[in-house]
């Protein structure tokens, strides 16, 4: 393999070079059997000997075999894939053991199909009844809803400004439009004050009460959003009660603290990033439209117009 796989423009959308001892994957969100390439550059003056290929219950490794071996400046290609239906982080580690010392390439990923790239603004969101028209005898019409909820739907443009942007991209709308993901309701969104006593604060206002006491907590992820690098998954904390024979499942309610002047919202965990100044948002189950606008600016910068609409039926989780 020639050493012109380092040169950024021989790369394809999101492959990443990795030089022993530091090698970090940060994949950011992955959906089901998306592959991602990487190599690991031999930078040293003697060749390289894969001696052993780790091995992972969920991390499936492809590419390269026992006994391979990596020239002096140059790299092998590799590819990973996750084994796993459990959506949700993923923080594992990958062991090699190259010229007989043991090699870690750390994997950071969200297994959840998100579109997490926050959008550039305006950002239009709309909502629609799905209707069936009915024509009487005398001509006349009347409409009846069919959903019991009004659908959202939400569309923005967005920048691409790397391969990797615009490689991750690719994947997701490919998915969304054979499949379902997620997409953060951007014009929902609310600053987080602090975490305490297992409760998120936030500063009360009667339309934030309101808000968090009439939304279908039971069936919608949140986002605590912090970067594009930096955000969690979160629910609200569900509480169990037994009645006789029966099991009953509730939702915390929202309370207001300090003479009204602070909310509280109970999470279902601890975040696990700095919770102050986050931003809470809910997450829209929905699909891609299939026409999407895409305009190459150049070979790494792309602009997306982009629609997505809600899924539904509410009960159909991923």
């Amino acid at each position: 393999m020639s050493s012109a796989v380092l040169r950024k423009t021989q790369l394809n959308r999101g492959e990443v070079v990795l030089i022993p001892p530091d090698m970090r994957l940060n994949i950011g969100s992955i959906t089901k059997k998306q592959k991602i390439v990487f190599y690991i550059l031999n930078s040293t003056f003697k060749p390289y000997i894969i001696n052993e290929l780790p091995t992972h219950n969920k991390i499936k490794i492809t590419g390269a075999k026992n006994g391979d071996i990596i020239p002096p400046n140059e790299a092998i290609k590799l590819a990973i894939e996750l084994n796993t239906d459990e959506f949700g982080s993923i923080h594992e580690k990958l062991e090699f053991v190259i010229n007989g010392v043991k090699e870690k390439v750390l994997i950071k990923a969200l297994l959840l199909p998100i579109f997490d790239f926050m959008p550039e603004f305006p950002i239009k969101q709309s909502l629609s009844f799905k209707t069936d028209v009915f024509t009487s005898q005398d001509g006349h019409e009347s409409r009846a809803n069919v959903l019991s909820k009004a659908k959202s739907e939400i569309s923005f443009n967005y920048t691409a400004k790397s391969e990797d942007e615009l490689r991750r991209i690719d994947n997701l709308l490919a998915y969304a439009q054979k499949d379902k993901i997620y997409v953060p309701r951007w014009l929902e969104l609310f600053k987080v004050k602090r975490y305490e006593d297992k409760a998120l604060i936030f500063e009360y206002s009667q339309e934030l009460f309101e808000y968090f006491t009439n939304c279908d907590r039971k069936n919608t992820l949140f986002l605590l959003w912090q970067s594009q690098d930096n955000y969690q998954i979160i629910k609200l904390k569900e509480q169990g009660h037994s009645v006789s024979d029966y099991s009953i499942s509730t939702y915390v309610p929202v309370t207001a603290i300090n003479n009204e002047k602070e909310l509280s919202v109970e999470a279902q965990s601890q975040p696990y990033i700095k919770a102050e100044g986050a931003l809470l948002m809910p997450l829209m189950l929905s699909g891609a439209e299939k026409k999407i606008n895409l305009n190459y600016i150049n070979e790494s910068v792309a602009k997306f117009s982009l629609t997505f609409k809600e899924f539904n039926d509410v009960s159909n989780r991923l």
